[in-house]
């Protein structure tokens, strides 16, 4: 049976998932500085819990970010090592996309939010589109305030999902619009499921030129 390896570094939550298709394996943990040291022992350690082995990986998904500068690019190198030795299909998926597709739906809107690092965030608004979710915009790297205001600007009711802050979180806490549960942090099963959509659809990327994406400082609109 087919076998994809995702691998998340975007932030300091580290996150890796296994997907055949039907079934997901996922770890996750606080890495902090330790993405470099932690993200091949967590490998190795899922594969023996899921009874797979490394051998029968065919693809890898890492996610592109946004997120912070080193742990991009810990991921990253990690996944292009994989695929070169393994000589296997590599998929980038955008972190604020897979922090946000268990949530989209078309009845309500969806802000995916990401910690940068030194206090800062980077969102967007992802809606519901076809064959996967989409951002509509381009990412925003900003304060909490900042996507505080953000927020309390859009209309029906809405979503916001990954790593708010717990002040923020608070503060929504008697909106009627907005809805931040614990539940809605970002999930490695999440990007493996749509990692395998990408490579089940034949959208995979050259090892050579994937590269972390990084969003300097910009003022919401």
């Amino acid at each position: 049976m087919s076998l994809l390896l995702a691998i998340d570094t975007s932030t300091d939550q580290a996150g890796i998932a296994l997907v055949d298709g039907e079934m997901v394996s996922e770890l996750s943990w606080p890495a902090r500085q330790r993405q470099t040291t932690t993200i091949l022992r967590g490998i190795d350690a899922l594969l023996t819990l899921a009874g797979r082995s490394i051998s029968e990986v065919e693809a890898v998904a890492v996610a592109t970010g946004p997120g912070s500068f080193s742990g991009l690019r810990v991921g990253m190198g990690v996944a292009k090592g994989l695929v070169l030795a393994l000589e296997v299909a590599l998929i980038g998926v955008p972190t604020l996309l897979a922090t946000a597709v268990p949530h989209v739906s078309p009845d309500r809107r969806v802000i995916a939010v990401v910690a940068a690092g030194r206090g800062r965030l980077v969102w967007a608004v992802v809606e519901d589109a076809t064959p996967e979710p989409a951002m509509a915009g381009e990412p925003v790297n900003g304060s909490a305030a900042e996507l505080a205001a953000f927020a309390a600007t859009l209309a029906g009711p809405t979503v916001v999902c990954g790593e708010a802050p717990g002040e923020l979180r608070e503060s929504w806490a008697g909106d009627p619009r907005i809805s931040c549960p614990r539940s809605a942090e970002r999930r490695p099963a999440a990007l493996g499921r749509l990692g395998w959509e990408r490579w089940r659809r034949g959208a995979v990327d050259d090892p050579i030129r994937l590269e972390p994406t990084y969003v300097h400082l910009s003022t919401p609109r």
